[in-house]
Parts: structure tokens; C-alpha cells; sequence
């Protein structure tokens, strides 16, 4: 009996411990959602470990959700890129001779096929802890034209709307609902742009070869030949501020200064196309142009008058490149002759310098390259652009990676992108750290005196946004 009781006395217990054990876990069922609605510092925890496009999903949760993701978010300041490149022809026959030199000899880059170029842009987005403001997109001009055979859901019908007749105009009533995202000139930026928020601008070329840094991998490749893209995208930054822009036909006008009064070009016709007040600074400006330049066109009057007007105290890079990719307007129906984007504010430091066409061993390159060293300019959120005459390369020094080998010896955290061009623009400028603010002369005339516009010759661009 005793034995009996004993059991009946156990099975009680057993019966108890599972009654407050399941009672236990429904409280806990019932408040985990209750918890995740209302308890900030925990969501934030959990959602602090999500990537930028995730964060877009549980904005939409609930309002605290879309509070704490928007908070994330603006915390996120890091600057990332992508780059990818093709072993095989637009065909996918036959394959290219894709063997490029690492910095150290010994290693090959491996390229991948078609199809592998465009999933790495998607994972590299998917991935992604910042949403981008703005989008440097290099690309070879088999890439540009030929998207469909790197992307598997590209839909070329899709993205040659803009070539359609005009619909009829909407009342101004519904266009307050229509989408803010940006049309570009071509497919296959429209179809980038898709990838991208509505309020990233991207500035696209497409050029003979690349330049760029694999996300995985730890020096630059200089991809002379094959099919693939380069790109680096910046989000929002405390203290940097970026003024993309295009320059068109219609800015002519501005080739007519040199008949003005004393040669003075009025400030306002250059802060119109930039869209940048006339008492800024601007500390760095990268430009690309579609056709050579002309004596007296208005790339040429822009970039006189910033040299000008701030003394040469401006780093100057960029490229003369076969096509671009970029917004357009409606209402502006003049043809882009050029796209750029301008630095400025306080937390942006920059300098370049030209490889000059004499420039060819290894002891002259790297001694230029240490003149950027001595400027002193932080590297921890810094990026770098090369921009190389096609003349040079594996033609020029009898073997490939050169030039961002020996940069990625000189600047070991710094990445590097660019592209192979038909001519370059860039300058020697070289900042010294000084707490007194420069002069910006208000009332620029005359001509810089330097030359800008070069072939045969390599400019590279260091910027940072860590002053």
C-alpha cells in the first residue's frame, strides 16, 4: 500500500512540474509578441544584426519596427563595393585568357562565367549593411550593352520603355503618387537602379577595361580585357556632402566667357550645372566625358573655374570614356556630353596625382605614389580611383597590374577602382593639413595655367571622408 501511495504521490508531482512547465511556456508564447512590439532595446538588438534590405522588410512590421530600423540605419556610414569580372565571351563559347597577376606573382585572379557576374552584384546588395546615396558603376562596354548575358532576369522589353511614344500627360493630382525613383538613358542602368533605393543616384561607363577590387580578395585587378563591372556606392556620411551632375549641350553658354568683361565667368552658370552654392569648397571633383574636349567647351570652363576660383586647391580625376549611363529629364532634351560628381564639407579630404607618360618603371612609379603617402590622409574610410589611358597596361609595362599593384603597396587598405579610358583628366595636387580656411577667390578670371587633359598617362585619386 505504502509502495502505492508512494507512486500515486509521484505521478501528482510529475503532473504538477508538466502543468507549470506548459503554463510556463504559454505565458512565454503569449508575451513573446507583445515583448517585440513594445520592448525598443530588445528589437534593436535583434534587428541590429540585419542587413540594409532587410531592414526595408521589418520597417513594415509595425511602427516600432520601422522606428528602430530607421535608426539603424542612419547609424550605418560604411562605404562598400563590388567587383566581377567574366572568363568567357558574350557567346559563352569560348573562353578568355583571364589570368591576371596578383601583388604577389604567384596567385591568379579566378574570373567566373556569365551568369556568376550578375548573382554576385545581387549578393553583394543582399548583403549590404547601408543603403547608398550615390553609385559609381564602371563597367566593360560588353557588360553595358549587352546586360541580358550577365543577368538572367534581365527583360530588355521591360527596360526600353522610355523608347515608347509619350503617353498623354496625368493631372497634376496623380503624379503626387507616382514613384520618385530616377529614369536613366540606358537598359541597363534602369535595370541597375531597380536594385537600388529611389533616392541613389548612379553614374555609370562604359569602357574598354576596369579597375577594381574584389570584395574577397586583397589587392586591385587591373581587368584590361574581360567583361564584368566595378563599382563603389556611398551612403550617407557625417560631413560629406556629394553634388552629382551632368553637363549638356545647353550649358554651350558658358564657352562664350572668354567675351565677357575681363574673362570673368559668372558663378552662377557653373553652380547651376554642379547645383552648388558659390561659396563652397569643393574639395574633390571627378568627371567623365563622352567626346574630346574642346578649347572653350563647358567642361573646360568648369574646370578652369574651380582651379581658379580655389587656387588649384582641388583634386582633379577622371576620363574621356566611349558611353554613359546616367538620369535623364524629360524636360531637358539637349544631349549629355559629360557626368561627374563633386565633393565637399568638412570631413572630406582628397588629393591626386598624374603618372605622366615618361613614367615607366617600377622605382619612378612608386616614388609618385609615395607623394599621396606624405599628404597624410586618413585610410581607415578611404577609396581610391585610378584612371588609365588603354595605351598603358599590359602594352605598356610588357606585363599586367602594374600600376595597382604598386599602389596596393603603397596603400595596403585602400581600395582601388577606375577603368582604362581614351583620355585622361586629373592633376597633381597634394594637400598640406593647415587649420586656416582657404581662400576662395569670389570673382574668378583668367585661365589655371596648368594643364588638366592628358594621353598616355595615369591619374589616380585618393578620398577620404575621415577628417
Amino acid at each position: 500500500m505504502e509502495g502505492k501511495e508512494l507512486n500515486d504521490e509521484k505521478t501528482d508531482l510529475h503532473e504538477v512540474e508538466l502543468f507549470l512547465k506548459n503554463k510556463a511556456t504559454c505565458c512565454t508564447e503569449e508575451n513573446i509578441g507583445q515583448v517585440l512590439s513594445t520592448n525598443y532595446v530588445i528589437v534593436e538588438r535583434i534587428l541590429n544584426w540585419l542587413a540594409g534590405l532587410d531592414l526595408n522588410s521589418c520597417a513594415q512590421v509595425c511602427k516600432l519596427w520601422n522606428n528602430v530600423s530607421k535608426t539603424i540605419k542612419s547609424r550605418r556610414h560604411n562605404l562598400y563595393w563590388m567587383f566581377q569580372v567574366s572568363t568567357h565571351s558574350d557567346d559563352d563559347d569560348d573562353i578568355m585568357d583571364a589570368h591576371i597577376n596578383s601583388a604577389d606573382h604567384k596567385q591568379v585572379y579566378a574570373c567566373v562565367s556569365n551568369s556568376e557576374v550578375g548573382a554576385h552584384f545581387h549578393s553583394i546588395l543582399k548583403e549590404a549593411s547601408a543603403e547608398p546615396k550615390l553609385g559609381l558603376i564602371f563597367c566593360n562596354d560588353r557588360f553595358f550593352f549587352k546586360p541580358h548575358h550577365y543577368f538572367v532576369d534581365f527583360n530588355v522589353r521591360s527596360t526600353h520603355r522610355h523608347r515608347k511614344k509619350k503617353k498623354p500627360e496625368k493631372k497634376e493630382e496623380s503624379k503626387v503618387h507616382q514613384s520618385q525613383r530616377m529614369k536613366y538613358n540606358k537598359p541597363v542602368m534602369n535595370f541597375l537602379a531597380k536594385n537600388f533605393p529611389p533616392s541613389c543616384y548612379l553614374l555609370g561607363c562604359a569602357v574598354p577595361g576596369i579597375v577594381g577590387t574584389p570584395v574577397n580578395y586583397s589587392a586591385p585587378v587591373e581587368a584590361e580585357t574581360c567583361p564584368g563591372f566595378s563599382g563603389v556606392f556611398l551612403p550617407d556620411i557625417p560631413g560629406v556632402y556629394v553634388h552629382p551632375f551632368t553637363v549638356t549641350e545647353d550649358e554651350q553658354f558658358l564657352a562664350s566667357f572668354d567675351k565677357r568683361s575681363k574673362n570673368q565667368v559668372p558663378m552662377k552658370d557653373v553652380s547651376q550645372i554642379i547645383g552648388i552654392s558659390n561659396d563652397t569648397e569643393v574639395k574633390c571633383l571627378l568627371l567623365f566625358v563622352r567626346e574630346v574636349l574642346e578649347d572653350k567647351s563647358p567642361v573646360h570652363t568648369l574646370i578652369e573655374h574651380y582651379l581658379v576660383k580655389q587656387e588649384r586647391n582641388i583634386a582633379i580625376g577622371g576620363a574621356v570614356v566611349p558611353e554613359l549611363g546616367f538620369p535623364y529629364s524629360v524636360k531637358n532634351k539637349s544631349r549629355v556630353i559629360a557626368g561627374g560628381v563633386a565633393f565637399s564639407g568638412e570631413n572630406v579630404l582628397a588629393a591626386s596625382v598624374l603618372i605622366e607618360e615618361h613614367v615607366n618603371s617600377i622605382s619612378d612609379l612608386e616614388a609618385k605614389l609615395r607623394k599621396l603617402k606624405t599628404c597624410s590622409i586618413p585610410e581607415k574610410k578611404c577609396v581610391a580611383f585610378m584612371f588609365a589611358c588603354c595605351g598603358r597596361g599590359t602594352f605598356f609595362y610588357q606585363r599586367s597590374n602594374v600600376e595597382a599593384e604598386i599602389f596596393h603597396k603603397v596603400f595596403p587598405k585602400v581600395p582601388l577602382f577606375g577603368l582604362f579610358g581614351n583620355g585622361e583628366l586629373g592633376i597633381n595636387y597634394f594637400p598640406k593639413k593647415t587649420s586656416k580656411k582657404r581662400n576662395i577667390n569670389s570673382t574668378p578670371t583668367g585661365v589655371s595655367g596648368i594643364s588638366w587633359l592628358h594621353t598616355y598617362t595615369t591619374v589616380f585619386v585618393l578620398l577620404s571622408f575621415e577628417n
